[in-house]
């Protein structure tokens, strides 16, 4: 989908950019209600765009779009103009189908956004961006819309049969595998001695590994005595993959990471092994119906566009600098 908004107006607008580029008149004047570009009648000022246009700046890692070549100016301006098209006709499809959603469903969607930030860090990271907390729940809000409005007329449409299921599993089965998983449990400590001295009880056998979870292990996990359950290499900190080797019942050394001091025991081994269709059939239709969703949703918004009205002011759009 991403790459399919990259290719549109491509021709169009890289033709009218460069005829308006080489008039050189990008030192006039431009107000912020200056319209530079109208969609179904709605118009675009050179604010909505240049608000666009800094967005874009940021990914590319842009500092100073004065210091662009012509050619990257140009395509720059190119993908903001895809980007706000693209915005507009979604948003105006979002209201002719009178799509909504509710504040509790936004709330979920902003503290998600939110987790995993340390307090204040998630601010410092906005005020980075140039973000305002109104722009971020602006963007959350419109992401979820934009979501609704690609179900109901995109992806509720399409389906995948079994039939196609079962082809896709049996050609390409050889991607479809459990890796070695293991069964652990855990503790956790803030300091090397107080992890040593677990150690030793361990090993003098005064206590088994389970109690000792319960009873000083920091780990969420330490009120189950300590159970992780099954994992993959690779789900857990990094520092732990070296659990993989070892036996059944044998506990690991002191690992120490940004969290704290750890001991691991290994209480089951699971091998690698090919799954079944019927294991990998949810595996399967997400793979199939990515594809079948993103060819329709393509199809969808070319039709879309080609049924808009879109009219570029270029004289406007070449004092955007």
């Amino acid at each position: 989908m991403k790459k399919y908004f990259a290719l549109l107006l491509i021709v169009l607008v890289l033709a009218g950019l460069a005829s308006c580029f080489n008039d050189n008149s990008s030192t006039n004047t431009l107000k912020n209600d200056e319209v530079i570009l109208r969609v179904n009648g709605e118009n675009i000022t050179s604010e909505q765009f240049k608000k666009v246009l800094m967005g874009q700046t940021k990914i590319f890692r842009v500092q100073n779009t004065q210091n662009l070549k012509l050619e990257e100016l140009i395509w720059i301006k190119n993908r903001v103009l895809d980007e706000v098209i693209k915005n507009t006709l979604l948003s105006q499809e979002i209201k002719n189908n009178n799509i909504s959603i509710e504040q509790a469903e936004l709330d979920v969607a902003l503290k998600e956004s939110r987790e995993g930030y340390l307090e204040g860090s998630f601010e410092n990271a906005l005020k980075l961006e140039g973000l305002t907390m109104d722009d971020w729940e602006e963007s959350i809000r419109n992401k979820l819309l934009t979501n609704k409005l690609i179900q109901l007329q995109v992806n509720s449409k399409v389906s995948v049969g079994e039939d196609e299921l079962r082809r896709y599993f049996n050609e390409n089965d050889h991607k479809f595998h459990k890796k070695e998983q293991v069964k652990a449990l855990h503790i956790m400590v803030e300091s090397e001695d107080e992890i040593r001295e677990i150690q030793k009880e361990l090993q003098n056998k005064q206590k088994n590994f389970s109690d000792l979870a319960k009873e000083f292990s920091l780990g969420p996990e330490g009120a189950q005595g300590g159970d992780l359950g099954y994992f993959e290499a690779g789900q857990m900190p990094e520092e732990f993959d070296n659990v993989f080797k070892l036996k059944k019942n044998k506990v690991s050394n002191i690992i120490k990471t940004p969290y704290g001091f750890h001991l691991l025991k290994v209480v089951d081994k699971i091998e690698e092994r090919k799954m079944s269709f019927e294991e990998s059939i949810g595996r399967v239709e997400k793979i199939l119906l990515q594809d079948i969703q993103d060819k329709a949703f393509q199809d969808w918004f070319l039709k879309l566009k080609k049924n808009s009205k879109i009219e570029i002011e270029y004289d406007s759009l070449e004092k955007i600098n």
